[in-house]
């Protein structure tokens, strides 16, 4: 409540609506006088940071240290002494991504190398592949096509004879060069551009040409051979920049989804409804958010004093999560100890195959967009 002066008049500024006290019943503005200090806007915005922070810190008191207490709660429709959930998971989100992204540097996201591979392995591989290019050759392919797969092949066959000449010449093989392919396979690696590969398909038969699928993913492949010079290190980093910055766009939409594996797992629980779950799962995101958050500082003041935290600090952590977990479940569904488990086990499975899924849509989802 602010410390202005109420109005005389009992008319809501607002929404005109006749007001019966302080407050009006239909929008709940405050009947006081529009004219207000430079003082009274100092203090009522020094009073709304205090109002949130007030929330906050007793929300995140309930939220760590008794899961699911607070999903209990606004199942009940107690809701007003605790922040909104959904205010929580935008707030310990944002906090959460914007240390996550200033933690990672981007020369160090991956490193793709071959020298570890020795020479007969490399002989392997390249006689896989010339086998697999021989095979590719049909008689019946016109002459357009088969040129970008005999050229391959004569650079293969070149390849072979230098690394079994000299075993040292392995990182002067142009076949293994930058040999990144999203696609997996050697789908696209034949041609040298995006015009020379619609130029084959269009000099074959119809039913011979790749599908539409297929053509879009073999064109994305020589796209991204061309745009980094074929370095398959600068392509699967660029790939990894791009996704992990999807990151929050998967989190969140793993949230609903998780959100409906726990509506299948307690669909004879008639009392909760999906939106009851939707909230739950809001709640253990925003305590996994704080947990991983907690471990982040830890690892920062170790590195303060020029010291790498300690593994069982992680260990500790991560068994701490997945404690949180199933204690979360444990006190929102309220269950014998037996069945929480193996419902908890049936939601890590089900979590597992839900960030699968959408790992990999979103994965090629970043190659297809740079």
């Amino acid at each position: 409540m602010s410390h202005l002066t109420e109005r005389k008049e009992k008319v809501c500024l607002n929404c005109n609506a006749e007001v019966h006290g302080r407050y009006c019943h239909v929008c709940g503005q405050e009947n006081i006088e529009p004219k207000e200090s430079f003082w009274h806007l100092v203090t009522h915005f020094a009073y709304d940071i205090t109002h949130f922070d007030g929330k906050f810190f007793s929300t995140l008191k309930y939220l760590l240290f008794k899961p699911g207490y607070l999903s209990h709660e606004y199942l009940r429709g107690r809701r007003a002494s605790y922040l909104h959930p959904i205010r929580m998971y935008v707030f310990t989100s944002a906090i959460f991504f914007l240390i996550f992204f200033s933690m990672g540097k981007e020369e160090n996201v991956i490193r793709v190398t071959d020298t570890s591979r020795n020479a007969a392995d490399i002989v392997k591989s390249l006689e896989k592949k010339k086998k697999n290019y021989q095979e590719s050759l049909r008689d019946s392919m016109p002459a357009l096509a088969r040129k970008p797969i005999e050229k391959a092949l004569a650079v293969v066959d070149s390849d072979l004879v230098l690394i079994r000449k000299d075993t040292t010449a392995k990182n002067s093989l142009r076949s293994i060069k930058g040999n990144f392919n999203f696609m997996g396979g050697t789908a696209g690696t034949d041609y040298s551009n995006v015009a020379a590969y619609d130029s084959a398909q269009a000099a074959m038969p119809e039913e011979q040409r790749d599908s539409y699928i297929e053509r879009r993913f073999v064109r994305q492949n020589i796209h991204l051979k061309e745009a980094y010079n074929s370095d398959g290190s600068a392509i699967l980093k660029a790939i990894l920049k791009k996704f992990k910055n999807l990151f929050p766009q998967i989190l969140f939409l793993s949230l609903p989804l998780l959100a409906l594996a726990l509506q299948l797992l307690y669909v004879r629980r008639k009392k909760f409804y999906y939106v009851n779950h939707v909230i739950f799962t809001i709640h253990l995101y925003c305590g996994t958010f704080i947990i991983i958050l907690a471990g982040m500082a830890l690892e920062g003041i170790f590195r303060i004093f020029g010291y790498s935290a300690p593994e069982w600090v992680n260990v500790v952590l991560t068994i701490g999560g997945f404690f949180y977990w199933y204690k979360s479940m444990r006190n929102f569904y309220e269950q014998r100890r037996a069945k929480t488990i193996l419902k908890y086990m049936l939601l890590l499975f089900l979590g597992l195959l839900i960030m699968t899924l959408l790992f990999t849509i979103f994965f090629i989802f970043s190659a297809m967009s740079i």
